[in-house]
């Protein structure tokens, strides 16, 4: 071989090497488009704790599956002991919360808070409406060590000092609005309202006006029912299905008129469980007033279903 011909050998194999770099660039770069948010992944994987599960195809190069989970997204009912067992459910009805002395229906902030840690310390979860729903009519499962929280009327005490309380332990309730008193002296405001609703808290209804339902006709029942339901759902821009009857008096005309009024449940309070055999729109909750002892409190909430 002349030195004319190894020059020329060694030619072709340069332009062979730079063909064959330029490919596995090129294919680099594809790869890197279609997987461009692998590295954000990576780092959000090591900030954040996230544990990322994808499969890579070697041919297509895309994501199977990437599946994001953060303790802030954990459903709240993790460790729990889940039944769809009809266990009886304890559904408490508190009014306002608020240090102010003479009225039964004032429970003090510090009565509140005991309360609330032995419900925490004793492992109790809180059931929103919705998952009280779905135990009682979809036979969804809940804890074993199941509880609903509401207050009646609606007053700014459930804001200023029954709130903080259950943002402390984590806990959800449910406030039964009377329409026509938000924004009015001694109940809560537009923005609280919202407030409370973003946090977690049900807001649901109460009637318009909080008149004694067995008084009225069944027309006139629908009708406060329905105006209640439109004008909270009108602040709140979302579906309001739950209702508690003023005073906890109902009548046959009251619960078919929750029903036409379009709730999907409705609330006495008749001092015992609720199950499963319950009527919907009769569903038993028990008063908590600030006359009640702390062993009174406990004999309510681990109250066994006969």
């Amino acid at each position: 071989m002349n030195k004319k011909d190894s020059l020329l050998s060694i030619a072709c194999i340069i332009v062979t090497a730079l063909i064959i770099l330029v490919v596995l660039i090129g294919q680099s770069l594809r790869i890197e488009k279609k997987l461009g948010f692998l590295p954000q992944l990576k780092i959000a994987q090591e900030n954040e704790n996230i544990p990322i599960k994808s499969v890579i195809s070697s041919d297509t190069y895309s994501i199977e599956r990437c599946t994001f989970t953060t303790e802030s997204v954990l459903t709240k009912f993790d460790g729990a002991n889940l039944t769809t067992a009809d266990i009886g459910i304890p559904i408490l009805c508190y009014h306002d919360v608020n240090p102010t002395k003479g009225n039964n229906l004032l429970l003090n902030p510090d009565k509140f808070r005991q309360q609330m840690k032995y419900l925490k310390d004793n492992g109790y979860f809180t059931l929103t409406m919705d998952e009280l729903y779905g135990y009682l009519r979809e036979n969804t499962a809940i804890p074993s060590k199941s509880i609903v929280l509401t207050f009646d009327d609606g007053y700014i005490g459930n804001y200023t000092y029954a709130y903080p309380v259950l943002k402390e332990f984590g806990f959800t309730a449910t406030i039964f609005m009377i329409s026509e008193c938000v924004d009015k002296d001694s109940y809560l405001t537009s923005g609280q309202i919202k407030e409370l609703s973003e946090y977690g808290i049900d807001i649901e209804s109460h009637t318009t006006d909080h008149s004694d339902l067995t008084k009225l006709s069944l027309s006139k029942q629908i009708d406060i029912m329905k105006e209640s339901k439109y004008s909270l759902e009108k602040l709140l821009n979302k579906p309001i299905n739950y209702i508690a009857y003023p005073y906890g008096k109902l009548n046959n005309n009251a619960k078919e008129a929750a029903a036409a009024a379009g709730y999907k449940m409705a609330f006495n309070v008749q001092g015992t469980l609720t199950d499963k055999k319950d009527n919907i729109y009769n569903l038993d909750r028990f008063y908590i007033g600030n006359n009640f002892s702390m062993s009174d409190f406990i004999r309510i909430v681990t109250l066994k279903r006969t």
